[in-house]
């Protein structure tokens, strides 16, 4: 039996390419490896498919398949990926010149070594941690985003956030993306963002 194969084995749901749709970032073609399992049950989720457990995969070919898109930037996303080590796999994809984001809830404190690390806190989250995340995460994140359902949740937004936050209203809703819109002229704040999903404005995955 080879040890090191069940030590190092993720729960994925699926590894394919598109555009990062969301954030800071967005546009940019990527390999997104979607893991299981997720520690939140947002009624606004669109991929709650990865709520489940999914395939049992180790790191060493979670790496050949992503070779096969020929693409140098991954995504590692959820689900909630940091509900595993993901050091093992950042790792084996850095050493091969990946560059490497990760995208988490920050419900799960995890140290990592990327290139890129989106915390989307959830009002969920509150119920552990009073902004809804792990404050550590305020020093190693390099963008916030919040997903806003309607206009009072503005008020849940972290102000001490100094990186770029991201406000993505639901579901791409346009009469809520112009009022946070004005509500951005309003109150004035440079590091604040206003970002629709992108890829589901061009209907890709």
């Amino acid at each position: 039996m080879n040890c090191d194969k069940i030590l190092y084995m993720l729960e994925i749901c699926e590894i394919f390419s598109s555009i990062q749709g969301e954030g800071f970032n967005q546009g940019r073609a990527c390999v997104f490896i979607r893991c299981a399992r997720c520690n939140l049950r947002c009624k606004f989720c669109d991929t709650r498919y990865s709520w489940k457990k999914g395939k049992t995969v180790d790191e060493e070919t979670i790496v050949r398949k992503i070779e096969k898109f020929n693409i140098k930037s991954v995504i590692i996303t959820g689900g909630e990926p940091l509900l595993q080590d993901l050091r093992r796999v950042i790792s084996l994809l850095t050493n091969k010149g990946y560059k490497i984001a990760v995208e988490t809830n920050g419900l799960t404190y995890q140290n990592l070594n990327v290139d890129w690390l989106t915390v989307s806190p959830k009002k969920a989250g509150t119920r552990r941690f009073k902004n809804g995340y792990d404050e550590r995460f305020r020093k190693t994140a390099s963008e916030f985003k919040y997903v806003i359902c309607d206009m009072e949740d503005i008020n849940f937004i972290d102000r001490k956030i100094k990186v770029p936050v991201i406000l993505q209203p639901v579901d791409n809703e346009l009469k809520l993306a112009e009022k946070i819109a004005k509500e951005m002229e309003k109150i004035k704040i440079p590091n604040w963002f206003l970002r629709l999903q992108l890829h589901k404005l061009l209907k890709i995955q």
